[in-house]
């Protein structure tokens, strides 16, 4: 079977004007339900230092990470299966709450590095590209 290939469409934050942002961002959120985002000013260290943590999380013993449990059914630790070997998740339902940061990295055992590079990601840098989300697509 031939490999495909699948192109997520990219955000430029930096290109385009609020109106055509808003167009953007709203038609990759309802067609694809994601995107990438570029231009966004989250420096690469960060971006590395999250990744690197994001691969530690993972490499977690099965009955570590088992105990990511969230709020909602069906979130938190997803396990790779014979349906689908290629998804395994980790869930962290609410990343703007630091009792709910604290908690995922408690079921984890994170390390203080570890919980650091959470800490600024969420609270510092992502938060700083969905306000400027917000604010281009004027909500709330």
């Amino acid at each position: 079977m031939p490999a495909t290939s699948v192109i997520f469409p990219t955000i430029d934050l930096g290109e385009v004007s609020d109106e055509i942002l808003n167009q953007k961002l709203r038609e990759a959120s309802e067609r694809w339900g994601c995107y990438r985002v570029i231009n966004h000013g989250v420096s690469l260290s960060l971006m590395s230092d999250m990744k690197k943590t994001i691969m530690d999380l993972f490499e977690r013993p099965y009955e570590v990470k088992m105990r990511n449990t969230d709020v909602q059914q069906w979130s938190g630790y997803t396990a790779q299966s014979e349906i689908n070997p290629y998804n395994e998740a980790l869930g962290l339902y609410d990343t703007a709450s630091p009792q709910a940061v604290n908690t995922f990295c408690d079921q984890l055992e994170a390390s203080a590095e570890q919980r650091f590079s959470l800490f600024l990601v969420f609270f510092v840098d992502l938060k700083r590209v969905r306000n400027i989300e917000l604010h281009r697509l004027h909500l709330p």
